[in-house]
């Protein structure tokens, strides 16, 4: 048992240090220009796309996004990623349906994300403004007047406004600038069709 212990923290101390991760990252993923490469590989267009959706309402396989951000997610967010399908035979028109079908994707994604952060700025804001005019209100009291029933509920709204402000804006604004930016990562990708015979 011991032996089985000490074997798992040895494991634990290989894999979860950062150079162990730069390596990997830099044997799956970098190339000598400091770029990203992501490839996937596909056996027909039914994995490409959606079969669910036709026409203007076409739509990537929700699979595939899911692939490109587990990927994605382990590389720094300043880093260019060159997508690159490789196994199915495509139209040059479908090629450019693919990339419209991301840009979309990421563009949308980057919108909703956008409103959220602005959201959370708003809420920050609310709360500040809404902590220090508690915190006003209760030095008045506390100086001005014996009515500790105040003193003691504009402390509360004070404290806990204030907390809830710093709270948001140190986790959740930072949390949705990390997601903004991976989004845009995701956005700026070059999507590259490899080893196919294109037919118009």
């Amino acid at each position: 048992m011991n032996s089985f212990n000490e074997k798992v923290k040895e494991k634990i101390k290989q894999y979860s240090n950062q150079e162990y991760l730069d390596g990997y990252i830099k044997e799956e993923f970098l190339t000598d220009d400091g770029d990203a490469d992501i490839f996937i590989y596909l056996e027909s267009k039914d994995e490409l796309f959606d079969s669910r959706t036709r026409g203007k309402q076409k739509e990537l396989n929700s699979d595939i996004y899911e692939f490109i951000e587990e990927k994605s997610s382990m590389l720094d967010n300043d880093t260019k990623i060159n997508f690159h399908i490789n196994g199915i035979e495509l139209t040059s028109k479908e090629q450019g349906l693919v990339k419209h079908l991301f840009k979309e994707h990421y563009a949308i994604e980057l919108y909703k994300s956008q409103n959220e952060y602005l959201k959370i700025k708003n809420k920050i804001f609310k709360l500040i403004v809404l902590g220090l005019t508690s915190f006003l209100l209760y030095i008045f009291f506390f100086f001005a007047t014996d009515f500790d029933f105040f003193i003691e509920v504009f402390g509360f709204i004070f404290s806990f406004a204030l907390w809830e402000g710093f709270d948001a804006m140190i986790y959740s604004l930072s949390e949705i600038k990390e997601e903004r930016e991976a989004i845009t990562q995701n956005l700026l990708m070059e999507i590259e069709f490899n080893d196919i015979n294109i037919k118009d």
